[in-house]
């Protein structure tokens, strides 16, 4: 134990530490049958990209002095020794606590869900990346050492050697009762440094630092976005979002819906009017529903819903380190994918919103159940990227298919609750999220994979 002490100590100093922080697991996930082929993690498909150089690039957080984390993981030393934060950090799959961090960290920083959904995303495949670079036996040690790194890169602002001290505290709560060698630790931190470096440099180019000129804004028209009343905000949301780098599509276009119910015909009208009917009689379910997927910003999102629905359905089911980097890989790539996709067809079609045509043809001072977001209509991102979680989720708990397929129903239905999307939103964007998802599990699980959760009726695809 004094040896391996040594050891830590030994590389703490310079950049290997910050890809090492993430602390060891004592638990060895054993091999699950996802009823699927390819099990073998060292079989299973990679998300980031390859390429030479990519462990080179280095990030903010690599600023972080040596001194410093090490000052911090030693004033963490005695937390970490206590059962209950030891049991957090240090036992169960890598990948729980450092996704729940994540996600107080969304809620810490305001982040709205396509950003949420981005973070997830690169948090998880780096995770499963290095895990399938080595055995079973050392998949723990690598998804933590990848954590650390990964979130010190999307959250510069977090306190200095912090998210360090936390790897730090959990490697030594599990050093002092599992003998883990320095071979092993080293060969972990190695393929986690390029896991979390190739994640970073795929977060460098994946397009999402992109600014955009409102003068691209198209010009007014009957059918076209405009700011909602009350807040009126004039500015859209994430506008080129829909150009963002997609993980298992092509490019956003790949998967996309069909042309919006044409404005002012007759379908479009009758849709309106059920808009206004529906809100007009909510009853307190329907306002349940609404207000409990009411998820943007301060909240941990429809992608943090979904991400602690898998957590919960992980959890039940006893899966190892391995097994869940590789559920929640799927998962969040799937949300991350369909909301580019989605945004890609809101900024192809600009269609207005519910509440500017009610108001304006059928009742004056309507007022929709929520506020309504400032970005275009069609389709429903809620739908979207539900529709994508409930199709990857049922594929890996195909017992629990009807149940996730249905939430993902609820959840676009409450955006019609809501009065802020019209029903064809609701139900394109439950299919294109659905369509994504099939092309995720096709890439995770293979062709049988995709179809192992397709058995339960759903209306919007019908």
């Amino acid at each position: 134990m004094r040896a391996l002490s040594r050891w830590v100590g030994a590389f703490a100093g310079g950049l290997s530490l910050l890809f090492c922080t993430g602390g060891v697991a004592a638990e060895v996930p054993q091999a699950r049958d996802f009823g699927v082929p390819g099990t073998n993690a060292s079989h299973w498909p990679r998300w980031l990209p390859e390429g030479p150089g990519r462990s080179d690039r280095t990030t903010p957080a690599t600023a972080t002095s040596p001194p410093l984390a090490m000052a911090a993981g030693d004033s963490l030393r005695q937390r970490f020794s206590t059962d209950a934060v030891a049991q957090k950090w240090a036992t169960g799959p890598a990948s729980l606590p450092w996704t729940g961090l994540t996600l107080e960290l969304i809620v810490k920083y305001q982040q709205n869900p396509l950003r949420a959904a981005r973070v997830l995303a690169h948090l998880n495949a780096a995770a499963n990346d290095a895990i399938v670079q080595l055995t079973a036996a050392s998949s723990a040690e690598v998804a933590q050492a990848v954590a650390s790194a990964v979130l010190a890169h999307f959250y510069p602002r977090e306190s200095p050697g912090r998210l360090d001290a936390i790897g730090i505290g959990a490697m030594r709560a599990v050093a002092a009762r599992a003998r883990v060698s320095p071979e092993k630790l080293a060969s972990a931190r190695e393929v986690g440094r390029r896991a979390a470096a190739e994640a970073i440099q795929r977060a460098f180019d994946d397009g999402s630092d992109a600014t955009w000129n409102p003068a691209d804004c198209p010009a007014a028209a009957a059918p076209v976005w405009r700011a909602a009343p009350p807040l009126n905000l004039y500015n859209p949301s994430e506008p080129l979002e829909g150009n963002w780098r997609t993980w298992a599509l092509e490019d956003s276009k790949e998967i996309s819906p069909p042309q919006p119910v044409p404005f002012g015909s007759e379908r479009y009208w009758n849709e309106a009017e059920e808009v206004l009917r529906v809100s007009r009689a909510l009853t307190p379910e329907q306002k349940r529903i609404a207000d409990e997927w009411n998820l943007d910003k301060g909240s941990v999102t429809p992608p943090g819903v979904w991400n602690r629905k898998a957590m919960e359905l992980v959890a039940g089911r006893g899966w190892g380190t391995a097994e869940t980097a590789r559920v929640l890989a799927a998962l969040n790539v799937a949300m991350s994918d369909a909301l580019i996709a989605c945004w890609r067809a809101k900024f192809t079609h600009w269609t207005v919103r519910p509440v500017n045509v009610v108001r304006e043809k059928l009742d004056p001072d309507f007022l929709p159940y929520l506020f309504t977001p400032p970005f275009p209509s069609y389709v429903s991102g809620h739908a979207a990227a539900s529709g994508a979680a409930a199709e990857v989720l049922a594929a890996f708990f195909p017992e629990r298919a009807a149940e996730l397929q249905e939430w993902a129903e609820e959840a676009a239905m409450s955006r019609l609750y809501g009065g802020i999307h019209f029903r064809s939103d609701n139900d394109e964007g439950l299919r294109l999220g659905r369509a994504v998802g099939r092309r995720v599990i096709e890439h995770s699980l293979g062709r049988d994979g995709a179809r192992a959760g397709g058995e339960h009726p759903r209306p919007a695809d019908q």
